[in-house]
């Protein structure tokens, strides 16, 4: 009977070390095979992705737009809105048309869009205009008034070359 045991205890203890080597050997050759399929998939997305890049960038090549004309409007000096105390802005603006400024009605239309930024600007506190997001509001603002009274052409951007305030 003693016998007996030893027999079972050191063939069981085989048995479980074959299992256990069997279910590594599983779990790798499973691990090795995935790596490698997500290795070969993920391969193959990259080069359609940079396939289509290219394709975009070549299709992109030919209908990108040109930069338009820039124009710039003379320097603004004005009062703000603060009611604690009298600050000024001191601002230059450059503005890009979406065509040559021939064939827009941009000359005949500086006075009304100097006019409309003048009251635009002028009604903004210090404290609105410091942060950048204040700026991008402005500058969103100043495209908006100077594409309402232009008919004919439109400004595309909006460029702040001077920005003090004090």
């Amino acid at each position: 009977m003693a016998e007996d045991a030893k027999a079972e205890e050191s063939g069981g203890g085989g048995s479980s070390k074959k299992l256990l080597i069997l279910i590594i050997l599983a779990v790798a050759v499973l691990g090795a095979g995935g790596g490698a399929a997500w290795f070969m998939l993920g391969s193959g997305e990259e080069e359609a992705h940079a396939t289509d890049k290219t394709h975009e960038k070549e299709s992109g090549a030919e209908h990108m737009e040109e930069p338009g004309p820039i124009v710039e409007l003379e320097p603004f000096v004005l009062n703000l809105a603060d009611r604690d105390e009298l600050r000024y802005l001191k601002i230059s603006i450059k503005l890009e048309l979406d065509r040559p400024e021939e064939q827009t009605d941009y000359p005949a239309k500086v006075p009304a869009i100097r006019d409309a930024l003048l009251v635009l600007l002028s009604s903004k506190e210090s404290h609105l205009l410091r942060t950048t997001n204040g700026k991008r509001r402005v500058r969103d603002e100043i495209l908006s008034r100077a594409n309402g009274v232009m008919h004919k052409g439109k400004v595309s951007k909006v460029f702040f070359t001077d920005f003090v305030i004090q």
